[in-house]
């Protein structure tokens, strides 16, 4: 081979092997930017703050006229829909008792909600269309509950998840799995909304009590 062909011949070789260094280099970057244990470990020190706020709340004689955007200004996104369910969460009926049974109100059972979830999969940057919230910034965190398997009716019901999935990483799909909207500014997560898909499981699971 004549040497100016060689010489041809080695920068075609090499500009094919930096072009696949960057493919590769590329992939590894997207598969890098969704650490799932990573992501848990960052939910449970949010779900640690959160929950000691919520018992703060619940502590307090009139929680109707709290200032939630106050009280959870570390773990609640302020004026976010994830601040409306709180303060809809404080007119809820709590415990109760009939005869012999003693049922947990709604609060609890969101919170056991939360407890018992982790962080599944990503679901990219919630496309906001409300102009009160367009100001907020979340993402979408797709949650794995786990009910002991007392959910598998429920995840398996057709009318309810269409069907239940997981979504592919960074697409947002509705009525495929539950999912929570989070802030995640300076490395520190806080609740910014709950999925209609979520919360009709907190109410399927506060049903079960009576069924």
């Amino acid at each position: 081979m004549p040497p100016h062909m060689l010489t041809l011949w080695f920068r075609r070789f090499w500009l094919l092997a930096l072009a696949s260094l960057i493919t590769l280099h590329a992939g590894a970057s997207v598969a890098q930017t969704f650490d799932r244990q990573l992501e848990n470990q960052r939910y449970q020190q949010w779900l640690q703050d959160f929950r000691r706020d919520f018992q703060q709340f619940r502590q307090m004689p009139d929680r109707t006229n709290a200032d939630v955007d106050k009280l959870f200004a570390n773990t609640l996104v302020p004026g976010s829909r994830a601040s409306q369910v709180v303060k809809e969460l404080a007119g809820a009926q709590g415990d109760s008792t009939h005869g012999e049974i003693r049922f947990v109100g709604i609060q609890r059972v969101f919170m056991a909600a939360l407890s018992h979830s982790v962080v599944a999969g990503d679901g990219g940057v919630y496309p906001e269309t409300q102009a009160a919230f367009k100001q907020q910034t979340l993402r979408v965190r797709y949650m794995h509950v786990d009910g002991g398997g007392r959910l598998e009716n429920y995840f398996n019901n057709p009318e309810v998840f269409k069907p239940y999935q997981l979504p592919d990483p960074g697409v947002l799909a509705r009525d495929a799995y539950p999912f929570l909207l989070f802030e995640d500014a300076q490395g520190k997560l806080r609740l910014g909304g709950v999925s209609k898909e979520f919360w009709d499981l907190v109410k399927y699971m506060d049903a079960q009590q009576y069924a």
